[in-house]
C-alpha cells in the first residue's frame, strides 16, 4: 500500500515537485552578509523530508510498517550568494530507486532572481527501525518509485547530479 500522502502517479510531473519554500530569516545571515552554509543544508532537509511524504515515505509510512530511511551519502554544491529576505523553493527529484536505495536530487531556487543557488544530493537506505539494518522494499514500492522517477525525468536531467569535490592535490607529508 502507498501512503495516501504520496502523489498519484497520474499526477506526477515531468521535471522537479516543489517540496518546501521559505524566505531567509536575519537569524540566517553570517558575518559576510549572505545566508550561512548551514542553511542550505536545512532547507534541504526539510525539502528531503517534504518530499520523502511526497513520495509516499514519510512519517505515515514509518509508523505504519516500522521501515523509514537513512541518509547514507550527501553532497551540497552552493552556486550563488543568498542574502537576507530572499524566497527560496527547493524542487526535488526522485532519480532513481532499487530495492533498498533511493537517490534524490534537491534544487535551491531564489525566486527572486529565478535562478538556481544550490544543489543537494542524496542517497538513502531503506531501512528496518525494529533491527536497525538495510531491508528491501516490497515489490509495491518498488514500483511505484521506479514509475515516479521514470516519469520525472523523462523530459532530461537536471545538471549537478553526482559531482565531486575537486580541490589542491593533497600531497604526501614526505614529498
Amino acid at each position: 500500500m502507498i501512503s495516501a500522502d504520496a502523489i498519484p502517479l497520474d499526477q506526477v510531473p515531468q521535471g522537479p515537485v516543489t517540496s518546501f519554500r521559505c524566505r531567509v530569516q536575519d537569524s540566517w545571515i553570517d558575518f559576510n552578509d549572505h545566508m550561512n552554509a548551514m542553511y542550505y543544508g536545512i532547507i534541504v532537509y526539510r525539502g528531503q523530508a517534504e518530499f520523502s511524504a511526497l513520495i509516499g515515505m514519510g512519517g505515515d509510512y514509518v509508523e505504519q510498517t516500522g521501515l523509514g530511511k537513512v541518509v547514507v551519502q550527501s553532497s551540497l554544491g552552493y552556486e550563488r550568494e543568498v542574502r537576507r529576505g530572499d524566497e527560496l523553493e527547493i524542487r526535488s527529484w526522485l532519480l532513481g530507486a532499487d530495492d533498498k536505495r533511493i537517490h534524490v536530487l534537491h534544487e535551491v531556487f531564489s525566486l527572486d532572481t529565478q535562478r538556481r543557488v544550490a544543489v543537494g544530493e542524496q542517497l538513502d537506505l531503506h531501512f528496518d527501525l525494529t533491527t536497525r539494518r538495510s531491508a528491501p522494499m516490497t515489490a509495491d514500492r518498488q514500483r511505484y518509485l521506479a514509475e515516479f522517477s521514470r516519469i520525472q525525468t523523462a523530459a532530461g536531467l537536471p545538471e549537478g547530479i553526482g559531482r565531486v569535490v575537486r580541490g589542491p592535490r593533497a600531497r604526501s607529508p614526505l614529498t
